[in-house]
């Protein structure tokens, strides 16, 4: 990438001309991987970089009031350290609240980009402006979506719940071939691997943008590590190729926890990834952990699905089993802790509750597709399960674990907090009010993949109605595009919430349009939340 296209994106950022250019020579050194901020807070921030080139070297980090870094109220030294993979996290401190900060490193006489970010607020909040992304495949597609949010006009926050990175070292959907290639050109196993992963993503210059916008708020989904992971294994691990998946597991989140800009774990808990955050007296965004602390195993039709003893499949039973009591994503503390941050909000006043989860919380079957023409070949199997009406691909989400999600809409109808639940993972883009026997208890956005392949493409669907049919064969579901590509721009006002679905017209060709494709929103009433309504 050149030095002009830095400058293109740097200016995006509104940062000096003195700090394109000294980001521009450093990214090519130093501070190649960027640098990013989290963990807002009203008075403080951390702040992350990579030294890279310089081994452990010492530094000083300063965080100023202005772009070219003149109003500086808060600095301190770093040290780079081998052991950390030369990430470095640092906190500033004493900071104003809803304020916009610039920060920057320096190390070995050479100076990282400049980047951008914001305080939380406290008190009287009336608006608020946050981005939701997930699944970034770096081998699929370009990062055009990071540059769309590195380009956004207000922004306080960006909430990404999941799959920063795919642990694949190749393609594995038939027919897309990998368009970037991946490092390590294998699957991540081993520390070094997810290292290198990690730093191949943060070599991206739009991700770097989208990182020097705002302070990100991150959770892991299940491709930080391996597909459809849970605590004791996952589908894409293989003991006997892959190891021990306990090792494999605490590779992985040692180097999430390295490259993202998010506080070190208590080693005593070090899957607490869990959040709760308050935007002022306007909002409360709480975010569980959905992967290592509770989960138990997906279920799945090949080992789940029994049969009666005519040979037809036993349904009831397989929906017996995810209506199973027993069944835990989060588990019963996190439960307790979502519905004690539900109240704590009612309780201040805050208008709204803004639940983050990794996959999509709405309750939907699979709308039969196996008259759809194209259905042969390899996939041919799958349409033909289409006409079971049951849960399919989203098992591993909220739709395989029925009794722990009405946990969470009794936690929801018991506190009366109006609740918008913020979601992805599908690879396809969502409007959802979700139901249970007693009506609507909260709406729900899901977004879909940065950077694709979208479901439909995956399932040969380029040219089926799927998107509808699952809209029309499902109560939760108000509007479903399964070819969707893009992120979601959420904006919150005192009365509403407001959705704008951004779209990537094209992942694999550097450039391409960013349009808004749908916009929605629903109101407060006394009630709680409307449904939704197009704008």
């Amino acid at each position: 990438m050149t030095v002009d296209r830095r400058r293109v994106v740097g200016a995006g950022l509104a940062l000096s001309a003195a700090a394109l250019v000294s980001g521009a020579e450093a990214a090519e050194t130093a501070f190649r991987h960027g640098v990013a901020s989290g963990e807002p807070g009203a008075d403080q921030m951390l702040l992350w970089t990579r030294v890279t080139g310089l081994g452990e070297a010492d530094g000083r980090w300063r965080i100023a009031t202005d772009p070219a870094m003149r109003k500086v109220v808060e600095e301190g030294p770093f040290i780079a350290l081998a052991e950390r993979d030369f990430t470095v996290k640092v906190i500033a401190r004493g900071l104003k609240p809803a304020t916009d900060y610039w920060y920057q490193f320096e190390a070995g006489g050479q100076r990282s980009p400049v980047g951008r970010t914001r305080t939380l607020p406290v008190g009287r909040v009336d608006h608020l402006d946050l981005v939701l992304a997930c699944c970034a495949m770096y081998t699929m597609g370009y990062f055009q979506a990071y540059r769309a949010i590195a380009e956004r006009p207000k922004l306080d926050a960006v909430l990404f719940v999941g799959d920063y990175i795919y642990e694949y070292g190749a393609s594995t959907y038939p027919g897309l071939d990998t368009l970037r290639p991946a490092d390590p050109p294998r699957d991540t196993v081993t520390l070094e691997d997810y290292r290198r992963r990690f730093a191949q993503a943060r070599s991206d210059v739009d991700l770097q943008a989208a990182h020097q916008r705002a302070p990100w708020i991150c959770t892991w989904d299940d491709h930080e590590i391996a597909n459809d992971d849970w605590m004791h294994g996952a589908q894409h691990h293989d003991p006997t190729k892959d190891g021990d998946w306990e090792t494999r597991k605490a590779a992985a989140v040692r180097a999430y926890y390295e490259w993202m800009p998010i506080r070190d774990p208590d080693p005593a808990d070090p899957y607490a990834i869990q959040r709760a955050v308050a935007f002022g007296d306007l909002a409360t965004l709480i975010v569980p952990e959905t992967r290592l602390k509770a989960r138990e195993a997906q279920l799945a039709l090949p080992k789940d699905l029994d049969r009666l003893p005519d040979q037809r499949p036993d349904l009831d039973g397989f929906r017996r089993k995810i209506a199973d009591p027993e069944r835990r994503m989060l588990g019963q503390q996190q439960v307790d802790w979502i519905a004690g941050e539900m109240r704590g909000s009612v309780a201040a006043g805050r208008p709204w509750v803004l639940l983050g989860s990794a996959t999509v919380m709405a309750d939907y079957v699979y709308p039969d597709m196996s008259g759809w023409t194209p259905a042969s070949g390899a996939l041919k199997g799958f349409f033909e399960l289409t006409k079971l009406d049951l849960p399919l691909l989203n098992l591993d989400a909220w739709s395989g674990y029925a009794a722990e999600r009405q946990r969470i809409y009794d936690a929801i109808r018991a506190s009366g907090a109006r609740t918008v639940v913020l979601s992805g993972d599908s690879h396809m883009a969502f409007v959802n009010e979700l139901h249970d026997d007693q009506g609507r208890v909260a709406v729900e956005l899901s977004t879909s993949t940065l950077t694709g392949p979208s479901l439909g493409v995956v399932l040969a669907m380029k040219d089926a109605p799927f998107g509808e049919r699952v809209a029309q064969r499902n109560r939760d579901i108000v509007w479903c595009d399964h070819l969707a590509i893009g992120f979601v721009a959420v904006h919150v006002t005192r009365e509403a919430v407001e959705a704008s679905f951004v779209s990537v017209t094209n992942p694999r060709v550097t450039g391409s349009p960013t349009p808004v494709q749908r916009r929605v929103r629903a109101v407060a009433d006394a009630k709680g939340v409307s449904g939704w309504t197009q704008l």
